[in-house]
């Protein structure tokens, strides 16, 4: 089920985004402003050594960061709750279809099968596969 965020969850994100900026100064000394710069700050935190690919939370916020980037420059995408099976998680949503991704899990995961990331490169891909989704029908079946 998709939900408008609550108070709590909103300062959940907040917690996590902060956590996120924490981290990004302490290894680089520099700030996360939520524009595309930050993909750079990201990737270079990421590949530090610094992060132990254990620190779950601290990979999961700094996907969120690199989801506020993706809210704060693509059009039409914000922050929605998903509940289902797996629990209550942050969620970006295009408009009020059914297309969404969740960011914090987009980094957790390719670090748990111990991929290489390139940050920018994932943010291209994942715009230019939604925008061929969105451009063949919104929830990929034609239906907006």
């Amino acid at each position: 089920m998709i939900e408008a965020p609550t108070q709590d969850d909103l300062r959940q994100i907040a917690l996590s985004l902060i956590h996120a900026q924490q981290t990004v100064s302490e290894i680089l000394h520099s700030e996360l402003d939520g524009s595309k710069a930050d993909l750079v700050l990201i990737q270079r935190a990421l590949d530090s050594g610094v992060i132990d690919p254990e620190a779950e939370y601290t990979i999961r916020s700094l996907g969120l960061a690199f989801g506020k980037v993706f809210v704060n420059t693509e059009s039409g995408y914000d922050w929605w709750m998903i509940n289902d099976e797996y629990g209550r998680d942050p969620a970006i949503r295009y408009l009020q279809s059914t297309l969404t991704f969740h960011p914090q899990d987009m980094l957790l995961k390719r670090v748990e099968r111990g991929e290489e990331i390139n940050i920018p490169e994932l943010y291209d891909g994942l715009r230019s596969q939604l925008r061929e989704i969105i451009d063949g029908g919104v929830d990929g079946s034609g239906h907006r």
